[in-house]
């Protein structure tokens, strides 16, 4: 019978445990999945996008409202860059 160095002892060990690990974080990852909102939850959700839409609207309608008097490239221009001070997207 033939003697296991250390080295090779805990580099097998290593090797097997990583493989393990490597199959049950696929089991894992195998467990996630998709399902359809009901009624409730979509209505949630889409009342959440009109309410950022309203709140965009109102963030240009102030842009607007406070450039009155210049030029309407510079208005266009200045809200085009604007950014949503909630969700840093661009407002318009």
């Amino acid at each position: 019978m033939q003697a296991v160095s250390r080295r090779r002892f805990l580099l097998s060990t290593a090797i097997l445990g990583g493989a393990g690990l490597a199959l049950l974080a696929t089991r894992r990852a195998l467990a996630f999945s998709l399902e359809e909102g009901n009624a409730e939850t979509q209505a949630l959700y889409f009342d959440h996008f009109n309410n950022v839409n309203r709140y965009h609207a109102q963030l240009v309608a102030e842009i607007t409202a406070r450039l009155k008097g210049h030029p309407q490239s510079e208005i266009d221009a200045a809200v085009a860059a604007a950014r949503c001070p909630i969700c840093g997207l661009p407002i318009a």
